[in-house]
């Protein structure tokens, strides 16, 4: 099975280098012409036999442009996390923050003030991840596609991709993705980044 896992483009607030989970930002229009004009690269890994998507607008407007349109089946467990007390604040304004820095420092393990724990992330991000792929397997799919986060990317890839990279060596810039194949222990291959 082969999934193509792609990160919303890029908000106003992805710009100013702000923290972005739960906040229901749209595409900027500089996010919007990236993705119109990066659409040929998307064309190669396409046709996919379904979508699944966050139910956040910065990732249903990426879904609309890379695919046209194509019906979604909207996942409310592929949703960023929220970053509670860091939400829509930059670095400079958290550096000496000691929450923040624990957070870094356990690559995102910690608890974010006011925001989700990280153990209901990481499981929930986890069980998206496997739903989708049982929702393959009982419906005869060898390709779909995953509109999502930079943090839920992350986080599935930090559990199931057999390389077991850094972290932070998943994040994507706003707009690109993993073209992937799965083996039939759930674990992930990259076979390309784009």
């Amino acid at each position: 099975m082969k999934i193509l896992f792609i990160r919303h483009g890029q908000t106003k607030l992805n710009a100013e280098g702000r923290w972005l989970g739960s906040t229901d930002a749209p595409l900027s229009e500089a996010g919007k012409n990236f993705l119109i004009n990066k659409k040929s690269i998307i064309e190669k890994y396409k046709p996919v036999q379904k979508l699944y998507c966050s139910p956040l607008k910065r990732c249903l407007e990426t879904a609309d442009i890379y695919f046209n349109d194509m019906t979604k089946e909207v996942l409310n467990d592929l949703r960023e996390r929220s970053f509670g007390d860091f939400e829509g604040k930059n670095h400079d304004e958290l550096k000496d923050n000691p929450y923040y820095k624990e957070f870094f420092r356990t690559n995102w393990k910690s608890n974010v003030p006011n925001g989700e724990t990280s153990e209901n992330f990481f499981s929930r991000t986890e069980k998206a991840y496997l739903y989708i792929i049982e929702d393959m397997k009982k419906n005869n799919m060898d390709y779909t596609s995953v509109v999502s986060h930079g943090g839920v990317i992350m986080s599935i890839f930090s559990i199931f991709d057999t390389q077991k990279l850094g972290f932070y060596e998943y994040l994507l810039q706003n707009g690109c993705g993993y073209y992937t194949e799965i083996d039939d222990k759930n674990n992930i291959n990259i076979i390309e980044k784009f």
